[in-house]
């Protein structure tokens, strides 16, 4: 069975639906996370994935090299991966907008979404892409629309782009390992 890895950053509740999910397409052989205190630890904790602290001392590092997986997935992870991961194994993100517009260093989760808001859009949604060395600018794989609506708060917004974003991910994840 193919092995992915997820690195995440925040509540985890994408990592939690993969995970969920995985059932006869993957299993989920870690899941990676630059902060020791985020509530996606929680959730590797419960689910019995083991989780690894993404940290200077490059220790992570020798972790991913045992487990190597067929692919990585960044699940609301934040930090730029070093490049000797990026060239050595597949790694895909997901974006909570139509990139390449509201993409690159410091947009994110809300703040994709207030920005969206702010300049007036009828349409958002979800970009899943290839990760290279810059924020957001690696080959897309797939997008998928929602419509944004003249009353949308961030809140409505993020919680109508995550209902596709998920299955989106899953589907693209499962497609790029049938591919192998």
């Amino acid at each position: 069975m193919k092995q992915i890895v997820i690195f995440a950053s925040g509540s985890g509740s994408t990592f939690e639906y993969l995970v969920q999910h995985a059932a006869d397409v993957y299993s989920v052989a870690g899941m990676f996370c630059d902060r020791a205190h985020a509530g996606v630890i929680s959730r590797a904790r419960r689910l019995n994935v083991p989780y690894y602290i993404v940290d200077n001392r490059n220790k992570w590092q020798k972790s991913l090299d045992q487990l190597q997986p067929d692919l990585i997935v960044l699940a609301g992870y934040l930090k730029l991966l070093p490049h000797n991961i990026i060239s050595r194994f597949q790694v895909i993100n997901t974006h909570p907008a139509l990139l390449p517009s509201y993409g690159g260093k410091g947009f994110y989760g809300d703040r994709v979404h207030q920005a969206v808001l702010h300049a007036g859009e009828t349409v958002s949604g979800v970009t899943i892409h290839r990760v290279d060395r810059e924020y957001d600018r690696g080959e897309i794989l797939v997008q998928q629309s929602v419509p944004v609506h003249p009353d949308d708060t961030v809140i409505r917004l993020a919680g109508r782009v995550q209902a596709v974003e998920k299955p989106l991910l899953f589907e693209t994840i499962k497609q790029l390992l049938e591919a192998q």
